[in-house]
């Protein structure tokens, strides 16, 4: 009983650094995007860093949330609740991920990234992220909140870990770099 608790305790531990990096990854992962192709850095005339990001377009963060939820799903796909479907790359049950860019503008926070119903469990996801800046000279950020159910293998009356939730939240800043040849920071 004593190994199997010992194997337990392991397991927690291995499962709770594979969500903190999967937070950390899908975080990294939407703020380079986000980077690499702003809100409005199409418009004319574009829109950059250092000044407000435009109003909120719901397929652009829509995507943004996407390629974050997959990254997750992605490493999280080898946990024994996992509902990794390899055909699509997404995870849609578990575990439960929500992302949020914050930027004044990104307009679905408040959802799971994949549409599924988050557990009462997962108490991170309450309340839920809301797109808030800082404003002018305060950079943007994404966050990445996972939750994931997690099951013991060792379930005896005496000596239980049971069932409970695992939850990360990771947040990544959006950089800011000065242009070449400018000495505004993003332009």
């Amino acid at each position: 009983m004593l190994v199997i608790a010992i194997g337990d305790f392991g397991r927690i531990f291995a499962t709770g650094v594979i969500l903190e990096s999967a937070a950390r990854n899908a975080a990294e992962l939407a703020a380079n995007e986000y980077l690499a192709d702003p809100p409005g850095s199409d418009a004319t005339p574009p829109v950059y860093l250092n000044q407000p990001a435009p109003p909120g377009d719901p397929a652009y963060y829509s995507a943004l949330h996407d390629k974050a939820a997959r990254a997750v799903c992605a490493e999280t796909q080898e946990l024994p609740n996992s509902e990794f479907d390899p055909g699509t790359g997404r995870c849609p049950g578990m575990p439960f991920i929500m992302v949020c860019i914050h930027d004044s503008q990104d307009t679905d926070c408040n959802g799971e990234a994949l549409g599924a119903a988050v557990s009462a469990g997962c108490n991170d996801f309450v309340p839920p992220p809301n797109s808030s800046h800082g404003g002018s000279g305060t950079p943007r950020w994404a966050e990445v909140r996972v939750c994931y159910h997690f099951t013991s293998i060792l379930d005896l009356p005496i000596i239980s870990f049971g069932e409970f939730w695992l939850q990360r939240t990771r947040t990544f800043t959006i950089p800011c770099y000065f242009a070449l040849g400018s000495a505004e920071e993003c332009g």
